[in-house]
């Protein structure tokens, strides 16, 4: 890299110090570290989950003529993995790779209702809960309150909180310890989805998140 001596040394310190890399004490030379392995380990999951969903995203976007996505838990926000298009949807915000926040989404908060409190602390600390349109909820007191009824009802509702015009439903996926590790949600316009329609769509998202979930190894009940 053309690099000198002490600049590499700096580097490869950071890198020590963050996981990255390891160094045998004896031989004095680096490997690869642990956090590499666990990076690895997050992808595979993210992969699998994809892979098992895929099937019924298709069938999902088919027959409610919508969009639907796939996004997994990173950071206390929400990473877009995967997601059907419909031409009859137009969602702007999202983009495979992209980042969302996850109090004003359906796939962020169905994830969010179902974590620990002790991590909702944590994304409390962490996150400033901006205005994205004239819906979305920016207290923690009313998210709070959202929260409980997302847990109790098993499915999350995103009415415009993102983009005007836009409602989502949404359901978390489990993995094997019980732990909100992604969510599913349809996408359609608020102008062509009835209440009957919601209904039918977060009884068939629940239905399919949980049959997911099973596959990777979560208990339910």
């Amino acid at each position: 890299m053309g690099l000198n001596k002490s600049t590499v040394f700096g580097l490869m310190s950071t890198l020590q110090k963050r996981g990255y890399i390891e160094q045998n004490r004896e031989t004095k030379r680096y490997r690869l570290g642990i956090k590499l392995f666990e990076m690895g380990s997050l992808v595979q999951r993210r992969m699998d989950v994809r892979t098992e969903a895929k099937p019924y995203c298709q069938e999902l976007s088919e027959k409610y003529s919508c969009t639907v996505h796939v996004a997994a838990f990173y950071d206390f926000e929400v990473v877009y993995i995967d997601k059907v298009d419909s031409p009859d949807v137009v969602v702007q915000y999202s983009q495979l790779g992209r980042r969302a926040p996850m109090y004003c989404t359906g796939v962020g908060k169905a994830i969010l209702a179902n974590l620990s409190q002790e991590e909702r602390e944590l994304f409390y600390k962490k996150v400033v809960m901006q205005k994205y349109t004239a819906k979305t909820i920016t207290t923690r007191e009313n998210l709070e309150k959202e929260l409980e009824t997302i847990h109790t009802c098993g499915y999350a509702v995103d009415d415009e909180e993102i983009q005007p015009g836009l409602r989502c439903v949404a359901a978390p996926i489990f993995n094997h310890q019980g732990h909100p590790l992604a969510a599913i949600s349809v996408s359609k316009l608020l102008s062509r989805i009835t209440s009957e329609t919601q209904s039918l769509i977060a009884g068939d998202i629940v239905g399919i998140t949980r049959q997911i979930s099973y596959k990777l190894g979560y208990k339910i009940g």
